[in-house]
């Protein structure tokens, strides 16, 4: 199989996760779990020669962490351990389906295997669960794992010994403490869905490779052969319905332009539930007359989908509250999974630019019985966006490192990328990380390309001609210059800057204990030189009386405007810490196009690097600056796919920022 979906020929939905040992990256981008947690996985080897250490439960990425455990479960000389709490089971393991499960109350640690208690020690200790069956790229886990659970508080054994014969419901007892559940029955190539994810981050399975540049097959999911558990197979029942809003700004005329999804997940088949009653709530947006119309769709069960099938009529005018009923004998019947429904939006051609739109689902009813859907707080709301193609004076850039030529979601991530590009509508892309793409994306854009080689690390992207400036450091810099339809001209320059590694300097920052004057000296003698060149032997040498420069990339150092005494409990006690890239850049007299649109850096702390990472949420390293005749219409991080509640592409969020040439 190569990534495929194996269903059993009964119809059984039962299914399991196939790790080959060797080449699996599976991760669930989960961050740091304190306190009170308990994590629980079936799994069986594919063999009884297991190898020194295989993982269950991993960190993945970024996780070696010196305060938290990110080898929390897994397979020690053929022995269920826990590392960090020096636990294990005292017999070895067969190559049979076996039950573990690790719980935490702040103060004891215990280990079990097949719902019985085999060790315990009076400590706690942070882990890290950002991997299944692999951490980072190595000590892979060879076999099957099935019904991972990741919970926020300790279950005690009785629950645990109750439930772990069966899949989880709503009437679990700890039910709302549920972070992360994977049974993996719905796997299909690149994702898996987190049952209980909610809002940018919620923790679906990112399927991939550790050796990325090589065609090996993706983990798979094949029928689940394990005796001693069984599926839910009675009366349909709701597990949980999600709303999940849109980050996305919509372009003026935008048309179907994606708001919300609702995700609505159930087990059984059995007597289906039926959508009878959808509630949308409007009153979040500034003027309704900036939208034209509203659409609701059917969508199936995966996020991105091409299938689409409208309710309620076709399109409506929205309303501040609205509630919609399927014509009599024409209810929605739900399947056995997940369910998708989306809400897009028609914007109008005059819609005002910085306005607000906003809608909510403040309830639905299945089968009558009137349901809440969760939903969760996010500080990005989605707005219109002037539209750069009505109007000549607006340029619309955006910034991304898209990750080793964007191959490591699977085999869909190349195009992943190329859909997301295509989503945003910008004028100009700035690309780290290209290695190989290039070609690829200015053909299928139509856009103008300027990178050093179709294997290199920097790439520029225009639908505006790009007129080439001589430049000394190719990996690091790539300028350009371009003249829009009106006539006025724009230096662009796209950059990689080396980054500090003492300590490494991404997820060095969630260490404890670190003295931030070490990052200022490593920047100062890495980073600082690096835009010190750019600056004085590629910008101005070839700068115009007048000409506007935006110059972006990776910048590999954060910024002093996000590091403040306010922002220190975002970044682990640490701040402030004067970062002398950033300082160089203002005292040059660019602007942080980002920062100067969102000015509150506690209120929305911008993260670009490591997004996909629940601990890596504090450090914004990729920047659009500016200064000239220009002025930032808006500016945002994109972290979200276009289509919602589908994983991220790459490890770095993207910027984008809207610009007038004035």
């Amino acid at each position: 199989m190569q990534g495929a979906l194996s269903v059993p020929k009964d119809g059984k939905s039962n299914l399991a996760l196939h790790l080959d040992g060797k080449d699996n990256n599976v991760r669930t981008g989960m961050g740091i779990l304190e306190s009170s947690w308990t994590l629980e996985s079936w799994f069986k080897g594919d063999d009884c020669q297991w190898d020194s250490l295989e993982v269950i439960i991993g960190g993945g990425e970024y996780s070696e962490l010196n305060w938290v455990d990110y080898l929390p479960l897994v397979i020690k000389e053929g022995r269920l351990h826990s590392t960090r709490t020096n636990l294990s089971s005292p017999r070895t393991l067969d190559d049979q389906w076996h039950h573990a499960a690790l719980t935490c109350d702040g103060r004891q640690t215990i280990l079990y295997l097949d719902g019985k208690q085999v060790a315990k020690a009076d400590t706690a200790t942070a882990i890290l669960p950002g991997a299944i069956g692999v951490h980072d790229v190595y000590y892979t886990f060879g076999g099957l794992i099935d019904e991972v659970r990741i919970w926020r508080t300790a279950l005690p054994e009785q629950t645990i010994c109750h439930w772990m014969n069966r899949p989880v419901e709503a009437t679990h007892p700890a039910f709302k403490k549920l972070w992360g559940y994977y049974n993996f029955n719905d796997l299909k190539d690149e994702t898996s869905v987190n049952w209980v994810g909610k809002g940018h981050q919620a923790y679906h399975i990112r399927n991939g490779r550790n050796k990325y540049n090589e065609k090996a097959p993706l983990a798979y999911a094949v029928p689940n052969d394990n005796p001693a558990f069984k599926e839910y197979s009675g009366k349909q029942q709701l597990f949980n319905a999600v709303v999940i809003q849109s980050e996305w700004d919509a372009d003026q005329g935008s048309k179907d332009d994606q708001a919300l999804k609702l995700r609505i997940a159930v087990q059984g088949s059995k007597n289906p539930l039926k959508l009878t009653e959808l509630k949308l709530d409007f009153t979040g947006t500034t003027n309704l007359t900036d939208i034209e119309q509203i659409h609701i769709y059917s969508i199936g069960n995966e996020a991105r989908s091409a299938q689409r099938k409208e309710l309620f009529g076709n399109g409506h005018t929205p309303k501040r509250s609205m509630i919609l009923h399927p014509a009599p004998g024409e209810e929605i019947p739900l399947q056995s999974g997940i369910n998708y429904f989306l809400l897009t939006f028609d914007v109008r051609k005059e819609a005002v630019p910085g306005h607000t739109l906003h809608a909510s689902i403040p309830f639905i009813r299945l089968n009558g019985k009137r349901i809440i859907p969760e939903t969760s707080t996010e500080e990005v709301h989605k707005q219109v966006t002037c539209n750069s193609q009505a109007h000549s004076n607006i340029i619309k850039v955006l910034q991304w490192n898209i990750w080793h030529g964007g191959i490591h979601l699977g085999n869909e991530g190349q195009q992943r990328v190329l859909d997301l590009i295509r989503s945003t509508r910008a004028d100009v892309v700035m690309m780290q990380e290209a290695y190989g793409i290039q070609r690829m994306l200015a053909d299928s854009l139509g856009y103008h390309l300027k990178t050093h080689s179709l294997k290199d690390n920097l790439a520029m992207y225009s639908r505006f001609p790009l007129e080439t400036i001589a430049w000394r450091e190719p990996f690091k810099s790539n300028p350009a210059k371009i003249t829009l339809p009106n006539g006025k001209r724009v230096m662009l320059i796209d950059c990689w800057l080396r980054y500090a590694y003492r300590p490494e300097y991404t997820s060095g920052y969630a260490e404890k204990g670190l003295d931030p004057s070490v990052w200022i000296a490593e920047d100062s003698i890495l980073a600082l030189p690096d835009i010190q060149n750019i600056y004085t032997k590629d910008i101005v040498p070839n700068l115009e009386t007048g000409m506007p420069v935006i110059i972006t990339g990776d910048f590999n150092s954060c910024s002093h405007l996000d590091w403040t005494e306010r922002a220190k409990p975002l970044h682990q006690g640490y701040g402030p810490v004067n970062f002398p890239v950033s300082r160089y850049m203002q005292e040059n007299g660019f602007k942080d196009s980002f920062r100067e649109k969102n000015p509150d850096e506690v209120t929305y702390q911008g993260g670009t690097v490591a997004a996909i990472y629940g601990q890596m949420q504090m450090s914004r390293i990729d920047f659009i600056y500016y200064k000239g005749k220009l002025k930032a219409l808006s500016s945002k991080i994109v972290r979200t796919a276009p289509e919602i509640d589908y994983v991220w592409a790459s490890d770095h969020a993207a910027v984008l920022t809207v610009f007038e040439v004035e």
